[in-house]
C-alpha cells in the first residue's frame, strides 16, 4: 500500500480540509510542522517520511481558474525528487496543456470541473494524468459519460468522496470496489475518509494499493513506522 500526502493550499497557505466546505477550511495545524507555508511543510514531512508522491490541490485555482505557475515552479525545483499529483481544476485540454510539460508533476483532472472529455483519450493524458472521479453527498460530480465509459478514464483513477475529506470516517469501499470491477485498464487511487492504518490494510486487502491521505498524518493517527510496515 502507497501512501500519498495531500496538501491543500488557499491563498498561498496550507489549509485543513474539511466536508468539502473549502470557504471555511482553517489554516493547518499539525503534529509533524508548524508551518502553513507549503515548502517549509513538505520539507518538514519529507523529514518525517520520504514520500515519493505527493498530491497537492491549489484551491484558488479549482474555484476561480487562478493558478499560480511561480507557486507550482518553486516547489517542483525545490524537490526535485517527488513526483507531485496537482490539482489546479483542469476544465479543457487548453488548461491541461499548461501543465503537461512540468517534468515532475502529473496533472489531476477532476471530474467536478471537466467541461469536454473526448480529449481524455489521448495516450499521454491518459499515461501522465490523472482522473479523479469526485463525489459529494452521495452524487457524482461531473460529466455522466465520465462514470458511464470506462475507455475514458486514465490509467490511475482517484476515486474522491469530498464528504469525507478529512473526516476519517473511513473510506467508502462498497463504491471503491464497484468501481474496481469495471476499470479494466486502470489503477484505483482511494481518497476520503481514510483513518489509519486499519482502513489502509481494509482497502489493501481489496486489491486498492494506493491512498490519499492528510488527516490521519497530521493527527498523529497514522505513524511513520505504521508507513513503512504498510508499505
Amino acid at each position: 500500500m502507497e501512501i500519498i500526502p495531500v496538501i491543500d493550499i488557499m491563498g498561498g497557505k496550507v489549509v485543513r480540509a474539511s466536508g468539502g466546505d473549502r470557504e471555511h477550511y482553517p489554516l493547518l495545524q499539525s503534529q509533524l510542522t508548524n508551518s502553513c507555508e507549503p515548502k517549509q511543510l513538505i520539507s518538514d514531512l519529507l523529514e518525517w517520511y520520504p514520500f515519493t508522491k505527493i498530491y497537492i490541490a491549489d484551491l484558488d485555482a479549482i474555484a476561480n481558474q487562478s493558478s499560480n505557475h511561480a507557486l507550482y515552479k518553486s516547489i517542483t525545483q525545490k524537490f526535485p525528487e517527488v513526483n507531485f499529483w496537482l490539482d489546479v481544476g483542469i476544465r479543457t485540454q487548453q488548461c491541461w496543456q499548461k501543465f503537461s510539460d512540468y517534468p515532475t508533476v502529473s496533472p489531476v483532472i477532476g471530474s467536478e470541473t471537466l467541461i469536454d472529455s473526448e480529449w481524455l483519450l489521448n495516450d499521454k493524458v491518459r499515461e501522465g494524468s490523472l482522473l479523479s472521479l469526485d463525489f459529494k453527498k452521495g452524487s457524482f460530480l461531473g460529466l455522466p459519460q465520465l462514470l458511464q465509459q470506462t475507455d475514458l478514464w486514465t490509467a490511475r483513477v482517484i476515486v474522491m468522496d469530498l464528504d469525507s475529506v478529512g473526516e476519517k470516517s473511513g473510506s467508502d469501499l462498497d463504491k471503491i470496489l464497484a468501481l474496481k470491477q469495471r476499470a479494466l485498464h486502470s489503477q484505483l487511487i482511494a481518497a476520503g475518509g481514510i483513518k489509519g492504518r486499519q482502513d489502509l490494510m481494509r482497502l489493501e486487502n481489496s486489491g486498492i494499493k494506493h491512498a490519499l491521505v492528510a488527516s490521519a498524518l497530521h493527527d498523529g493517527t497514522l505513524t511513520n513506522s505504521e508507513i513503512e510496515q504498510i508499505g
